[in-house]
């Protein structure tokens, strides 16, 4: 099963450096030549030395082990180390031949939603029923979710990305009568994370 990737790494510098935008370069190449599917950096706007890796795999398998201990995968990691951190990883059932991930937006909201496991059926309904809501402010940009497939612990935790034309309308859309029937959702989680980001080419 195709799987949707997503990593939060750090730069250990406010900025990055020539060299570490080249190196960045590089690897983005090397992974989506490896997988076959594109790979995205995406900076979060609240941080911006944080910044996220969005792409795909055939399956887990080809991620977590030949890619990962692979000599070219290796080599990038060591020359990474000193200017860049990867906080996690994890990956999401979404297809990422399908564009899930509303990538032609200006601003990309990424919402983890941690559940317990006995509420996900729960969720599933609530989100299916009152995404729409969503959806319609959204427009013409689009959404997308899934649940993380290897997660920690026995909580689940489901991925919602959004796209917006600019951060004050993801706000704003806590206003709006949409939001009541999709706020239902927070009766449902134990937590929520909501970062916003912009696509970043380190060009």
């Amino acid at each position: 099963m195709a799987v949707t990737e997503i990593a939060l790494l750090r730069l250990k510098t406010q900025e990055a450096s020539s060299s570490t935008k080249t190196l960045l370069q590089r690897a983005q190449k090397a992974q989506s030549e490896w997988s076959g599917y594109p790979v995205h950096f995406a900076r979060q706007i609240e941080h911006s030395n944080y910044f996220y890796i969005f792409g795909g795999w055939k399956t887990i398998a080809e991620h977590n082990g030949e890619w990962i201990k692979s000599e070219t995968n290796q080599k990038l990691l060591t020359e990474l180390k000193d200017d860049v951190d990867v906080e996690w990883m994890f990956h999401v059932e979404t297809d990422p031949s399908t564009s899930s991930i509303p990538l032609d937006a200006p601003v990309i909201a990424v919402s983890r939603y941690f559940v317990e496991a006995a509420q996900k059926a729960e969720f599933d309904n609530a989100f299916k029923n009152d995404a729409p809501n969503l959806g319609a402010h959204i427009a013409p940009f689009t959404y997308s979710g899934g649940w993380r497939i290897d997660k920690e612990g026995d909580d689940e935790e489901f991925v919602l990305f959004s796209g917006w034309n600019k951060t004050e309308d993801h706000f704003g859309f806590a206003e709006t009568e949409g939001f009541k029937e999709f706020a239902k959702i927070k009766s449902i989680i134990k937590g929520a994370e909501i970062k916003q980001v912009r696509l970043e080419k380190w060009g």
